[in-house]
């Protein structure tokens, strides 16, 4: 900020005089004078409304093009990597999110309407990355034989009847128990990734609702705590699955 009020033309000008006049006259009292002068208006510039205002405008046009960058980034990086299903799915989210911007370029005067698209591109970038650990996770968990272990619990079941040694019958006990706890550990990651698909779901129809409401003018007042909402909700299930994923299970 300091430095955009430094560059501002009247101060800049201000600058150049300041600068002129001592390679002029080599008067080093002069130039000091005109140096806290230059430091002066570039104070008065911080404090002009005007300039604040201006200023916050720009961050948050260049904010939103950061993110833009990033989703453009972000989704080259995860459709090469994603099954045909999936890369339809993130396709149709990204031209939504084109379509978004495109809107906003025209209109981009608003603020409520900036801060709308701002977060609605962190809903996107949520969005592809959570995609793509949902689908490193569900390859991972449909590769995993769950039948061995019920044949093996049930197996070892069957063992334990026919033998008479506690410590053998204890070890078996074991065992069973340490599959048992396996096969529930599974079925609970199978519940969480079918959570996971209903909120990737719940995200593309919000997208197009929020998009849909920015570019029809309709009443968005309660849309950035929804999309709010939904940002924090899955970020929450991404960390889920990237700490399965750095806990991944060796079956």
């Amino acid at each position: 900020m300091f430095v955009k009020a430094a560059a501002k033309l009247k101060n800049i000008l201000l600058l150049a005089i300041v600068l002129g006049v001592f390679l002029a006259t080599k008067n080093v009292p002069f130039l000091l004078l005109g140096a806290a002068g230059y430091i002066y208006f570039i104070m008065q510039t911080l404090r002009d409304p005007e300039f604040v205002k201006d200023f916050n405008k720009e961050m948050q046009v260049e904010g939103i093009q950061d993110l833009n960058e990033e989703c453009n980034r972000l989704y080259q990086n995860v459709f090469k990597r994603l099954p045909g299903g999936m890369r339809d799915r993130i396709r149709n989210v990204y031209k939504e999110k084109q379509a978004l911007v495109s809107y906003y370029v025209q209109t981009n005067s608003d603020p409520l309407k900036q801060r709308i698209v701002e977060q609605a591109l962190n809903l996107v970038i949520v969005y592809l990355k959570l995609m793509y650990n949902y689908n490193i996770r569900i390859r991972e968990i449909n590769s995993i034989n769950a039948r061995k272990f019920i044949d093996r619990i049930n197996a070892n079941k069957k063992k334990q009847e026919f033998l008479t040694n506690p410590r053998a019958v204890a070890d078996l006990q074991r065992a069973v128990e340490l599959d048992e706890k396996i096969l529930e550990r599974i079925n609970i990651e199978k519940s969480e990734l079918e959570t996971i698909s209903s909120k990737l779901d719940y995200i593309e129809s919000a997208i197009l609702m929020f998009k849909h409401q920015i570019v029809s003018n309709t009443d968005t007042d309660p849309v950035v705590g929804d999309i709010d909402n939904v940002i924090n909700e899955a970020i929450a299930l991404d960390n889920v699955l990237t700490s399965h994923r750095n806990e991944r299970l060796r079956l």
